[in-house]
């Protein structure tokens, strides 16, 4: 359905109990740890990370649950801004920066549209982007703009695009969605917990100095509680293999996401990509996670029919 009321979606109360308890229940750990000092919590970074989440659940969950043109909303917004981050980062002009917004836009109307036209705008944008470079080549780089600009729009417009897909062409594709939403959401604040408490051993010294081995395992954790917390918006059908394998899924594809902008950042030697939400960073540092997930997702699922 293009457009539902969510009030009448049979998942929105299980879906807000049960984000309104996680929620709570942390938000009663951090006051804990905070000593019940207001204070000191409003100044803390759990807290501000805190505040993120509390702003970015229900307007996920409510985007899947309204339906086919709020999902590809949703999506169009995440490829909308992670797109402008990464030219900054990338530091495209800003020609190739309008260019590649516009395109990226494609991806998830494509998706939309079709399965078919989906695959075949990767080859299309391709051939017409050789063009680029060759008109607008006043300072000699324009090859090596398009070929940043090109890896710009298949890892963030063509994979988030992906979510489009599992909404509407995989069977129980919204409650999917919100499942796997909370279980990458609770991956990685899983990997951020257990790897800083007991963090010893590094995951990857040159790329991402912070990230270790303990964080991994709390990663994979976090996306089993996030499933299991969820599993009543899951399909009936094969829903033992959800809970078992859909974990597995996600702890993957956040931690590729993860080390995959680790990567880029360090190409460019910057920290964050933007300052867009408070704790966090940009836009991108906080759905580097799901950008993976999603192909893998949704190609994951297609297999298992």
């Amino acid at each position: 359905m293009l457009i539902s009321n969510p009030f009448d979606n049979p998942l929105f109360l299980p879906t807000l109990y049960t984000a309104m308890g996680l929620l709570g229940g942390t938000l009663v750990v951090l006051l804990a740890i905070a000593r019940l000092d207001i204070h000191q919590l409003r100044s803390s970074v759990l807290f501000l990370r805190w505040r993120v989440w509390a702003c970015i659940a229900p307007v996920y969950a409510l985007a899947i649950l309204c339906g086919q043109l709020t999902t590809l909303a949703l999506v169009s917004l995440l490829v909308y801004q992670g797109l402008r981050e990464y030219c900054r980062v990338t530091n495209l002009p800003a020609s190739y920066e309008r260019v590649l917004v516009a395109f990226g836009l494609l991806a998830g109307l494509m998706a939309a549209f079709s399965v078919q036209a989906f695959r075949a705008v990767p080859p299309m944008l391709l051939v017409l982007g050789t063009l680029q470079p060759l008109v607008l080549h006043r300072r000699g780089d324009g090859v090596r703009h398009l070929a940043f600009a090109m890896l710009g729009w298949g890892y963030i417009a063509w994979f988030l695009a992906h979510l489009v897909l599992v909404y509407n062409y995989v069977e129980g594709g919204p409650g999917i969605l919100l499942a796997a939403g909370m279980a990458t959401a609770l991956s990685d604040v899983g990997a951020f917990s257990i790897g800083k408490l007991f963090g010893r051993h590094k995951l990857a010294p040159r790329l991402s100095p912070n990230k270790t081995w303990e964080g991994v395992a709390g990663n994979v954790l976090g996306a089993y509680v996030g499933v299991w917390l969820m599993g009543f918006a899951l399909p009936d059908r094969l829903h033992w293999l959800f809970l078992l394998v859909l974990p597995v899924i996600v702890a993957i594809g956040a931690l590729w996401g993860d080390l995959l902008e680790s990567a880029i950042k360090r190409e460019f030697e910057v920290k964050d990509t933007g300052a867009w939400l408070t704790g966090f960073g940009g836009l991108l540092d906080r759905i580097d996670s799901l950008i993976v997930v999603a192909p893998l997702l949704f190609y994951s699922l297609t297999l298992l029919g």
